[in-house]
């Protein structure tokens, strides 16, 4: 490998966990705002980074609760993809890529990936519902709003397993032949 590949594959391996540090942080500060505000409610006028959802609370308990656990599913799903991603980087040796470890990885980052995009929709319906009802919820949509990303990248991962698969069989016909 080139310097300036190496260089690439360290800085994305970089990038990727200070992406993964992040997405904890953010599952923890929600968990922990969350189990506060359920004990002390004046905590639901800023629960993070400025979300506001008194509202909802005041007027319905359980679908505070219900959405709220769709945005710490969310967070920790998120932060899943990308413990796997770097698994994945772990995993991965450049001279042999075709692996049946590398070929599970990414079929795993496939589908985790497709399980944020697809609760993504399904969080985002929801909210457009309460919103209809009257809820005040607007401002939560940001933590969801990448449900589209996500669905590509499942479909890309995917392929890209798909080709992985096909080059480890390549590989094991061409070691039983020579």
């Amino acid at each position: 490998m080139s310097k300036r590949n190496g260089f690439i594959y360290k800085a994305i391996q970089t990038l990727c966990w200070l992406i993964f540090a992040g997405l904890c942080v953010q599952t923890g500060a929600l968990l922990f705002n969350f189990i506060y505000s359920l004990f002390r409610p004046v905590a639901t006028h800023n629960l993070h980074l400025g979300l506001d959802l008194s509202q909802l609370y005041e007027q319905s308990l359980s679908l505070y609760i219900l959405l709220f656990g769709l945005l710490l599913a969310l967070s920790a799903l998120k932060a899943v993809v990308f413990y796997f991603v770097l698994r994945l980087f772990k995993k991965l040796t450049l001279t042999r890529p075709f692996t049946a470890t590398v070929a599970g990885l990414v079929t795993t980052i496939s589908s985790v990936a497709f399980s944020v995009g697809a609760l993504s929709y399904l969080a985002h319906q929801f909210t457009q519902r309460l919103t209809q009802k009257g809820y005040g919820v607007n401002q939560v949509e940001r933590y969801w709003n990448d449900s589209d990303a996500y669905f590509m990248m499942a479909a890309i991962l995917f392929a890209i397993a798909l080709v992985l698969k096909r080059g480890i069989e390549l590989q094991q016909e061409t070691d039983l032949t020579v």
